[in-house]
């Protein structure tokens, strides 16, 4: 991952010390912002000490890279599981809408910090998780592509695969902004709603005269044994 040094973890993450403090922080950066959270809001937020805090991290930075780390790698480790999981093309793009918008509801905080990109990082850390992010936008457009060959018997071309995958990202990393499942219902009915959207406008009939409901039971029951149970 380009060699990039990590800040140490804190000792307590043996047990659920490390997963408490980038939960908690995440939340109070999501609320406040970056540039307004200072260490000792951390300290507050996360039920330590300001002396404690700075013992285990540098600055809010290393907090900062390690949401933006665990949050990306938990997205790797899933989106490779899921490409050996799913052969169908349309079963294999249905199931990465799934994951980011299941992953993205069941972390809204997260999701929110990971959205500000890198700019507030060191050039060395910028670089892995950049490093991250590709390889992960990359399996999203093999599965967009995937689907193009499954209709068309070809790929697209190169210009139209990179609009359509960065239109599928932007259909779903705005979120935050405005999803409420109070308001707008179960994430597993915004991830149908996405996919029918992407891949067939509104309305239209599913690629190949997919099943998509027997698709969408398939993916709930991967979800739950590969992303949920990991993250716990």
């Amino acid at each position: 991952m380009g060699g990039a040094t990590r800040p140490a973890a804190p000792r307590s993450a043996a047990g659920n010390g490390l997963s408490d403090i980038l939960r908690q922080s995440s939340t109070l950066m999501a609320a406040r912002g970056y540039h307004a959270t200072s260490m000792r809001d951390l300290a507050l937020a996360t039920g330590r000490s300001l002396s404690g805090l700075y013992h285990y991290f540098r600055g809010k930075e290393d907090l900062l890279f390690l949401i933006n780390q665990r949050g990306f790698e938990r997205l790797d480790r899933a989106s490779r599981d899921l490409e050996g999981s799913f052969a169908d093309p349309v079963a294999r793009l249905y199931a990465f809408v799934y994951l980011h918008t299941r992953y993205f509801v069941d972390h809204m905080d997260e999701m929110r910090v990971m959205t500000w990109g890198t700019h507030e990082l060191s050039s060395e850390r910028a670089r892995e998780i950049q490093h991250l992010k590709d390889r992960y936008a990359q399996r999203v457009r093999d599965a967009v592509e995937g689907v193009h060959r499954g209709v068309s018997g070809h790929p697209p071309e190169p210009r139209r695969l990179e609009r359509e995958t960065f239109i599928l990202f932007g259909m779903m990393n705005w979120m935050f902004t405005w999803y409420s499942p109070a308001a707008h219902g179960r994430p597993e009915e915004l991830a149908g709603d996405v996919f029918r959207t992407f891949v067939g406008g509104l309305g239209g009939p599913m690629p190949g005269g997919a099943d998509l409901d027997a698709i969408e039971v398939a993916v709930a029951s991967w979800y739950r044994e590969h992303v949920e149970e990991v993250a716990r």
